[in-house]
């Protein structure tokens, strides 16, 4: 019911994720970051429980195939569920459980993960991953690359819209990028962190407010 892509970018010790759905709020019940150790995606029947599971794994040492090789244990009902987690070394793992919602399933690619359910087809995942590893930043835009990264995300969430997304229609979107950090906070100390929560339109709107947060950290750096 919902398809979303994990990134991490160890150049710039960043994390981010972004995702979209017919289901309402789906912030709130999705994606999770720890910028001490990792970005996770809880979703299809989702369990919000598996976010804290799959990141306390990461701070405990596991790699994110060893936290998702768990979900079984964890999770007596994995079969319904869809899970990804990236660490902040570079990391990939995904788990898509045989009965979550057909169209299903994932892809792992370059530095970024895409996953989807109750999807139009895997091409939504296919347009996800070509845009987000092609996107070049606009010349002469000199954005921070924390920007950049929350750009590149909403353009690989737009493509997926456009490829089919949500066999079911459109509602809300949600948008989180963190910097790496070694001090643990609570709440996390998000970059960024946008949500449309019921929307006719939801991807246009979320890009919409990446633009106005775009606009407001351009207007301090010139000190207006």
């Amino acid at each position: 019911m919902t398809f979303t892509l994990l990134a991490t970018d160890t150049d710039h010790g960043l994390l981010g994720v972004a995702t979209a759905s017919k289901s309402l709020a789906l912030g709130r019940s999705v994606p999770a970051i720890d910028p001490t150790v990792g970005a996770v995606a809880s979703q299809a029947w989702g369990n919000r429980k598996l976010r804290h599971h799959m990141l306390a794994a990461l701070r405990g040492g596991a790699s994110p195939q060893q936290a998702v090789e768990h979900i079984p244990e964890l999770d007596e009902d994995y079969a319904y569920r869809q899970v990804a987690v990236v660490d902040r070394y570079g990391g990939i793992a995904a788990h898509t459980g045989n009965l979550t919602s057909e169209w299903t399933g994932h892809l792992v690619g370059k530095d970024h993960t895409a996953l989807g359910n109750y999807l139009t087809g895997g091409e939504v995942l296919e347009a996800m991953s070509v845009l987000f590893a092609a996107w070049t930043p606009e010349p002469g835009q000199g954005l921070i690359p924390v920007l950049e990264l929350a750009q590149r995300l909403v353009a690989a969430l737009a493509a997926g819209e456009a490829a089919g997304g949500d066999a079911r229609g459109k509602e809300s979107a949600a948008l989180m990028v963190a910097e790496v950090s070694e001090e643990r906070l609570t709440p996390p100390e998000l970059a960024v962190d946008l949500r449309v929560d019921h929307h006719t339109d939801p991807v246009r709107e979320l890009g919409m407010l990446l633009d106005r947060r775009i606009a407001e950290t351009l207007t301090r750096s010139q000190g207006r």
